[in-house]
């Protein structure tokens, strides 16, 4: 008897921990950076700037290239932003092998909004690359009025519209394919 509960607990040990390991999809990290440097902007081509990740400068204009863009900017205390959020997601998630790309600009200007947005970020399954803006970036698109605001950049990097307000997934994606 002692042996068959020896046995039976064993088993339930075992069982447990296989499904408790395997049963959970492992989430991507989140890809949240600091702004690190905004190149003026040249007539009708997007904005260029930079940010470090692992040590190494980044550019918007090398992982964007010969991509259409999705940019959106936005901030964690939006509320129209933090709604259209789930729609970005899916169209990045069903538009990146078609080679689009959303990309986040976040105007939080908190003291701790590094970590903010990150922690959002996070919790909102973001997949795409955001970045926080020192306000150069909006400054350089002629200054942004209210959030959230899309630009969408079509493969040769020219900004060919943008959007004001919040919008639907079919209106993102009717500009998107536009755009290609």
């Amino acid at each position: 008897m002692k042996t068959v509960l020896a046995l039976a607990t064993l088993a339930l040990i075992v069982t447990g921990t296989i499904i408790g390991t395997s049963g959970t999809p492992q989430t991507p990290p989140v890809k949240v950076y600091m702004v690190d440097n905004v190149a003026k902007r040249v007539g009708t081509k997007a904005v260029d700037f930079s940010w470090k990740d692992g040590g190494k400068t980044v550019s918007f204009s090398e992982v964007t290239k010969g991509k259409v863009v999705l940019v959106n900017i936005w901030a964690t205390w939006c509320g129209p932003c933090k709604r259209e959020l789930p729609d970005l997601v899916a169209l990045s998630n069903e538009m990146a092998a078609k080679g689009v790309v959303v990309f986040g600009i976040s105007v939080d200007q908190k003291d701790d909004r590094f970590q903010l947005v990150k922690t959002f970020a996070e919790k909102m399954n973001i997949p795409y690359i955001n970045v926080i803006d020192n306000l150069q970036i909006s400054e350089a698109y002629g200054g942004i009025q209210s959030i959230p605001t899309t630009f969408i950049i079509d493969r040769q990097g020219n900004v060919v519209q943008r959007i004001i307000g919040m919008q639907s997934k079919e209106a993102f994606t009717a500009a998107v394919q536009k755009a290609m």
